[in-house]
């Protein structure tokens, strides 16, 4: 069992637009799809590798909550709590390379509290947590944050994070508080991206350098197309990816999550933990329906020379 805890909101997708658009113009395309995101992006890959982790988050109070519900209800162990405002939507415009921008109504984000994970009075009975989307709770701070990981760490769980962009560029005050929190994280997630902008490192190799000297303990970083790395004390175990045609990249970091833990989880190494979120990543991003693959689809891109 793993314990998700961070934001589930609506994503609505526009992809394979052909250049971006300025302000004052407008543009048309004929890809658009409406479904759950950011930890429903984790649940679906999990729930087809018969996974049902706990869900502890907050949802908006409309039919896009109920949507929400009606998806997520069947995959996980429930502690979703409702709020009486609507729901959080993120806007993702996806172009025909893979890169992407998102735009964000905030909704319910502000209703993610210290409270509604405290009201979960089954959170010790899990064997991994997961933090997810720390800057887009913003009413569920730096303190609020390391009671939630000490709590998980007092009892034995595994804990992985992945903090995803911050919203304010980056600041001095985000990146002071991200730093706090690596002495309590397993397994810090960011990406390439994410990466150099906290650390204002030059290289991936010099801004894992700060982050040790910052107290982390282990660092996996994700490089799109071009694999992940993981960072260790003692060693560092790159695994290069598999080659897709990507259709949708959203979400693509959140199946590798989802791989990666479930490996991890269930005790496998390092490396074909790499391996398999790297697999599951790749099938994803390829696909516009039905893009969660099952084991046997994952255990085919794995045998795979990379």
């Amino acid at each position: 069992m793993i314990n998700l805890i961070g934001n589930i909101n609506i994503d609505l997708i526009m992809a394979q637009v052909s250049h971006r658009p300025d302000f004052n113009e407008e543009h048309m395309v004929d890809e658009m799809i409406i479904r759950p995101g950011g930890l429903a992006n984790v649940v679906y890959p999990l729930a087809k590798l018969n996974e049902r982790p706990r869900l502890i988050s907050a949802i908006g109070n409309d039919q896009f909550g109920d949507m929400i519900v009606k998806e997520m209800g069947p995959l996980i162990e429930d502690s979703l709590v409702r709020i009486n405002t609507p729901s959080a939507v993120s806007v993702s415009v996806v172009d025909q390379l893979g890169s992407r921008y998102f735009v964000t109504y905030s909704g319910h984000f502000y209703g993610m509290t210290d409270d509604i994970v405290k009201r979960c009075i089954d959170f010790e009975k899990a064997d991994a947590c997961f933090l997810y989307g720390y800057f887009l709770m913003p009413n569920f701070g730096v303190e609020e944050t390391q009671g939630c990981l000490m709590r998980a760490k007092e009892n034995r769980q595994l804990i992985f994070f992945d903090a995803n962009s911050a919203i304010d560029g980056w600041s001095e005050k985000s990146c002071n508080e991200i730093f706090s929190l690596l002495p309590y994280i397993d397994y810090f997630m960011p990406n390439d991206e994410e990466l150099l902008h906290l650390t204002g490192a030059s290289s991936i190799e010099e801004g894992v350098e700060i982050l040790f000297n910052k107290g982390a303990n282990q660092i996996v970083v994700k490089c799109g197309d071009k694999g992940a790395t993981a960072y260790l004390k003692n060693d560092v175990i790159h695994h290069s990816g598999y080659p897709t045609k990507a259709y949708d990249t959203t979400g693509a970091g959140d199946s590798f999550n989802a791989g990666f833990m479930y490996k991890l989880v269930n005790g496998s190494d390092m490396k074909t933990a790499l391996a398999f979120g790297n697999a599951l990543a790749s099938i994803v991003v390829s696909r516009k329906d039905n893009r969660y693959p099952d084991i046997t689809e994952i255990e085919e891109v794995l045998n795979i020379k990379c």
